[in-house]
């Protein structure tokens, strides 16, 4: 059977920098992370892709900007993944009707990495249409168990690359660790630092852009005005015990908390009940909780319970989980290390 290239249309954001590194890494796989070209080019891109100014006065062709990501693409069998950082795009670049269009054997696959309603294209400013991505591609998959139910499309947890050891720390300093916005969560995460530090445990929680009128003091949580890089959250979950997931409304899948928790082998606190039914779940490492008077404060305190420091459940969530899922849908071969 003919293997067919992968080319994953991905994200220079640096968590996906991350999550996606054994596809970026692998010989066989054009990894394209994004649309900018450098120089004086790069200059015309970021004035002709602007949403603010096409929202203005709209701006033809944008769709030309294709040619120049897929210039070094060759090759009759290819399957392409797009990402939700091109879904937000598609009304400008309308990179599905050109990849239909100019590589006719091709397979196509979308794959949307957040909640469906919250998608929102840059130009538009609605939601993507799912009815529109239906028409072109081969595949549509989300990574929320209830959004695939909802909307009749596939699911697949999202992917993430092995973390090299030189990341981690050789000594936990934290006993929890949160990292994120406010999203009505802010009241528990206090409930939780203040039991914990009754306790006798450290908290380490990061809030993000939280507005001062809206800030609570507590010991353990730290409010930040900007943003945090990707490394540096890597190397506080590695100093880490446990890590604190704390899903917004509607959602019922694993967030990026869960898969650090299984690449680190890190114990993982979370509100998501749904969990439990999952393929990845395990007591040994996950600590379900509805409220702090649910919390097993014996399990949060003592970490992962798998031994040499290998959760099992790391070969579920590697990128090659996705490109066999693939594979099993469209019955076809790609070529990868």
């Amino acid at each position: 059977m003919k293997k067919y290239k992968f080319v994953v249309f991905g994200d220079e954001w640096d968590v996906y920098q991350v999550a996606h590194r054994d596809w970026i890494e692998d010989p066989e796989i054009c990894y394209i992370s994004t649309f900018r070209p450098s120089g004086f080019l790069g200059l015309i891109n970021r004035v002709h892709l602007n949403p603010s100014i096409n929202r203005i006065i709209p701006l033809p062709f944008k769709s030309c900007w294709n040619g120049y990501c897929l210039k070094n693409i060759e090759g009759a069998f290819l399957c392409f993944l797009v990402t939700e950082h091109w879904l937000r795009m598609e009304s400008g670049l309308r990179l599905l009707p050109y990849l239909r269009r100019h590589f006719p054997n091709s397979r196509i696959v979308c794959f949307t990495q957040d909640m469906v309603a919250t998608i929102y294209d840059h130009y538009t400013r609605r939601p993507i249409d799912l009815e529109y991505l239906q028409r072109y591609a081969d595949l549509l998959i989300s990574y929320d168990t209830t959004d695939a139910q909802e909307h009749h499309i596939l699911y697949h947890p999202t992917v993430f690359s092995s973390i090299d050891v030189m990341e981690q720390e050789p000594q936990s300093i934290y006993d929890l660790y949160f990292l994120g916005r406010d999203k009505g969560r802010l009241d528990c995460l206090v409930d939780i630092c203040k039991e914990a530090q009754r306790r006798q445990l450290k908290c380490h929680f990061l809030m993000v852009e939280v507005p001062k009128s809206q800030q609570v003091k507590c010991e353990g949580i730290t409010y930040l005005d900007g943003t945090l890089t990707y490394a540096e959250n890597l190397r506080n979950c590695a100093r880490s015990k446990c890590l604190v997931e704390m899903l917004q409304k509607d959602a019922s899948s694993p967030t990026f908390r869960n898969w650090e928790s299984i690449m680190l082998n890190k114990r993982l606190l979370t509100n998501n009940r749904a969990i439990i039914e999952s393929d990845i779940y395990d007591e040994r490492y996950i600590t379900v909780f509805h409220d702090t008077d649910d919390i097993d404060w014996q399990a949060v305190a003592a970490g992962s319970g798998f031994a040499d420091d290998v959760n099992p459940y790391q070969e579920m969530i590697k990128p090659v989980s996705l490109i066999r899922f693939i594979e099993d849908h469209l019955h076809i071969q790609i070529a990868h290390s």
